[in-house]
């Protein structure tokens, strides 16, 4: 099977009002930047957790930070969970759209 490539606006010539001219490259790398970021963010969250949790466990830590820490972390990953189940809904949206 034969795929061509769609051509974007400024490929074709074509000026578009109020639109970036960016290329899709430096939105790749912007999007790959933001989603890096974001499961640094998380892993930090969770090991800040695990830590507190541990500290806690020798009796050393505070019950009050422990818990904020954990709800934290919680949240961290059900929010990188939840982005990951929307990118494999694009990308099987997309496999699926006919050519």
């Amino acid at each position: 099977m034969d795929v061509t490539r769609i051509l974007t606006s400024q490929e074709l010539g074509i000026e578009v009002p109020g639109a970036k001219k960016a290329s899709s490259a430096q939105g790749g790398e912007a999007f790959a930047k933001s989603i890096g970021e974001t499961l640094s963010a998380a892993n930090v969250d969770l090991n800040k957790a695990e830590e507190s949790a541990r500290e806690l466990a020798a009796g050393k830590g505070d019950l009050v930070e422990t818990m904020i820490a954990m709800g934290r972390a919680d949240l961290s990953l059900r929010m990188v969970v939840n982005m990951r189940n929307r990118m494999l809904e694009s990308y099987n949206e997309i496999m699926r759209m006919q050519v």
